[in-house]
């Protein structure tokens, strides 16, 4: 079964998926270091989204939707939004980001450390971004 979110495009719903994410992995028996990490990674993802791609539009809205089979856990995000390459984008590496004095852009960072696999697809109006952490 999955466990299914709709939220509008507004950082003050971070909260609200995060939430979500939370209760319903410790309905699935996914707890401690592994199920904050995909909190993190997911509360990141949904961010990127909401802020980049829908620029806080809270009339535009997001969904998530998230289920164990075994040994791994898989999260959709189904945007209207423009698709982020977040699978095949490589992110600055520490040092060059200190560098360069950059600040901002370590959401994806964190996401591929967390994640185990991550694809898109994309539909006529709309993409989904699935994540998928081995546990």
């Amino acid at each position: 079964m999955k466990a299914r979110l709709k939220v509008y495009c507004s950082i003050s719903n971070l909260p609200q998926i995060r939430d979500f994410m939370r209760s319903n992995l410790r309905e699935m028996e996914v707890v401690g270091k592994v199920s904050e990490q995909i909190v993190l990674a997911i509360d990141e993802a949904c961010a990127n989204a909401i802020i980049h791609q829908h620029s806080c539009d809270g009339c535009s809205c997001i969904e998530l939707a998230l289920y164990r089979d075994n040994e791994q856990v898989f999260i959709e995000l189904k945007d209207t939004g423009k698709a982020f390459p977040i699978d095949t984008f490589e992110p600055k590496s520490t040092e060059e980001r200190i560098k360069c004095h950059q600040r901002g852009g370590m959401g994806v960072f964190l996401i591929k450390s967390i994640m185990d696999n991550i694809q898109i697809e994309q539909k006529k109006d709309y993409y989904i971004f699935r994540f998928m952490k081995n546990i």
